[in-house]
């Protein structure tokens, strides 16, 4: 079938010769203008985070297949609420819709799941949707932060820049490569801290172990024969003042005992103590006369 217009319609009775439909005009657009929004300014159609669950998508244009978009206001889009385990990746679309006949900014909600993805694009006869943005939302999360937000609007097979008649500026082999970039920094430092964090619990085991084998061993025997040793010398001691005491009881018990004597001039009656360890004894025979027995 050949094709050909625009040309001016020309009445034939009651009707026109040439009607031509929205499409038509599209098609002929989108035949040298490439899907993807406008490059300036570079703020154009960006998500943006918040301190709540929403994201905001800046003012900016677009073109889907031959048809405009244009956002002339900060738009607010709510994001539904995170889960308390799993996390959850969303994707901020251009949804151009054939059957509405329009072009609006919409949210694909991903799927809950540890290690989440996020979700398709729909590229068909009804639907033809342009990312702008994934976002992640963690368990937990009550904000959507611009760290959580992974900006899709330079890669070419999602998205892509508007550049002019003809063709786009194909930005997909840049932004992969960006991507691996961060990907390698991020894997790097992240087995950088796993690498430390090994090193300093194996040190600290090691140091743990050393100690743990002193307290438990030289350290406490060592303790243990000091306690007993003092503990012999306190006992011998002791036993050294009770024997002390002992004998001094005992020598007490051995001090020259006096005893009286009677009798007369020829013979003297005189009742001697026991005598203990052979300590001498004197008699005193009177008062001025000393005697040894």
């Amino acid at each position: 079938m050949e094709k050909s217009g625009f040309f001016n319609a020309m009445k034939v009775g009651d009707t026109w010769d040439r009607v031509y439909k929205a499409e038509n005009y599209a098609e002929y657009f989108a035949s040298f203008i490439g899907n993807g929004v406008f490059p300036n300014p570079s703020t154009n159609l960006q998500v943006i985070g918040t301190d709540k669950m929403q994201v905001i998508v800046k003012p900016g244009k677009a073109w889907i297949n031959g048809y405009k978009y244009e956002n002339t206001d900060d738009l607010i889009l709510p994001i539904d609420v995170a889960d308390g385990v799993l996390h959850r990746i969303d994707k901020i679309v251009l949804r151009y819709d054939v059957v509405e006949r329009e072009i609006r900014a919409k949210i694909k909600k991903g799927e809950f799941a540890s290690e989440p993805k996020a979700p398709q694009l729909t590229r068909d006869a009804d639907m033809y949707e342009l990312g702008l943005a994934d976002i992640k939302v963690n368990a937990g999360s009550i904000s959507v932060t611009q760290v959580d937000i992974t900006d899709l609007r330079l890669n070419k097979e999602v998205c892509g820049i508007v550049h002019g008649i003809v063709d786009q500026v194909d930005t997909t082999t840049i932004f992969n490569q960006y991507l691996e970039w961060y990907k390698n920094i991020t894997g790097k430092t992240e087995e950088e801290l796993q690498n430390i964090r090994k090193n300093l619990e194996t040190d600290f085991k090691i140091w743990f172990d050393g100690i743990k084998e002193i307290l438990s061993g030289d350290a406490a025997g060592n303790l243990l024969n000091l306690i007993n040793k003092n503990k012999d010398s306190i006992d011998t001691i002791q036993d050294n003042i009770d024997k002390l005491e002992q004998s001094t009881t005992s020598q007490l018990a051995d001090i020259t005992t006096y005893q009286t004597a009677g009798g007369t001039a020829t013979s003297i009656n005189l009742n001697l103590p026991t005598l203990v360890n052979g300590y001498a004894t004197t008699f005193i025979v009177s008062s001025n006369n000393n005697k040894n027995a």
